[in-house]
């Protein structure tokens, strides 16, 4: 008896740490455009205004927002603090369902300088890369928490 409760309880265990998983890969999604979904984190987030500018997170630049030119998404928008002695930027680059998501998250938290700002930066702590489904978030900024509980929000 106690084996097959032990067989019953293992099963179990591995169901939920599977669900767990394909949730975190693709399970949640996130519809709408991304300047939108700027607008929704901004407006959620218990934090204090920061006047920003948005534009396309490309070839180009995305090695300066998302610290590697190696990072692959179908989709890029950037939100940073107009005045450039605000260390603030927030990110949102859509990923095709073929993505390895964590691997480019980790590739994103190696190689992002929070400190790319001129005479400013933010502590290690306050840099967050996150993701819901095909949407991943980086968020560089002295309210990072506020800003990634918002981000969150989106997949209610």
């Amino acid at each position: 008896m106690k084996n097959f409760l032990s067989i019953i309880f293992f099963a179990a265990l591995m169901a939920s740490m599977a669900a767990c998983g394909s949730q975190a890969q693709g399970g949640a999604h996130v519809e709408g455009e991304l300047t939108d979904l700027f607008k929704k984190i901004y407006e959620e987030a218990d934090a204090p205004f920061v006047g920003t500018s948005e534009f396309a997170v490309n070839d180009s630049n995305k090695a300066g927002m998302l610290g590697s030119a190696e990072v692959q998404f179908t989709e890029g928008l950037a939100s940073e603090a107009a005045i450039m002695t605000i260390p603030h930027s927030m990110v949102l680059i859509r990923v095709d369902s073929k993505t390895d998501i964590e691997k480019t998250k980790q590739l994103i938290r190696d190689n992002v300088d929070p400190r790319k700002w001129i005479c400013v930066g933010v502590d290690p702590e306050n840099v967050i890369v996150d993701n819901i489904g095909g949407l991943i978030f980086l968020v560089m900024s002295e309210n990072a928490k506020a800003y990634h509980d918002s981000f969150l929000k989106l997949a209610e």
